[in-house]
């Protein structure tokens, strides 16, 4: 399985954004360490929880920006969230009930990291250069 690696261009320009995005991916990477090696049930279910419970918490900051921003493209962003934290929450129940399995690793290897990655670059990134051109500022959650 492959981790996803912090690099600058993932940055969108915002810290507080870039930072949970930092958090995410860790994470993101120690569900990835913990389906490879096939650890204990528990702490697959723990991670894979803390990333959706982080998942929104994430959401939550940058929902409330766009709100406050009154950010035009806030309903096809906020689609793309639900769309994610939806299929997290599939994820946790497909394990609950079958265990590790090579499709639902491939599938979370596959699908979060190209999802993620995807999503800061085009979305995440179409967001903070609007507030940015808007004299927005997000210094915090």
């Amino acid at each position: 399985m492959k981790k996803i690696t912090w690099t600058e261009s993932l940055s969108v320009g915002i810290d507080l954004i870039d930072d949970q995005h930092k958090t995410w991916i860790t994470h993101f990477n120690k569900a990835v360490d913990a389906l490879a090696s096939h650890h204990h049930p528990e702490q697959i279910i723990k991670t894979l929880e803390f990333l959706v419970d982080y998942t929104g918490t994430h959401f939550a900051t940058e929902e409330k920006h766009m709100k406050a921003s009154k950010y035009p493209y806030m309903a096809e962003h906020l689609g793309k969230h639900q769309e994610l934290s939806e299929t997290l929450t599939n994820l946790v129940t497909d394990f609950e009930e079958e265990g590790v399995t090579d499709d639902l690793s491939d599938y979370i290897n596959t699908f979060l990291n190209n999802w993620l990655i995807d999503h800061i670059k085009t979305i995440d990134t179409k967001f903070a250069t609007w507030t940015r051109d808007n004299g927005y500022s997000i210094v915090e959650a």
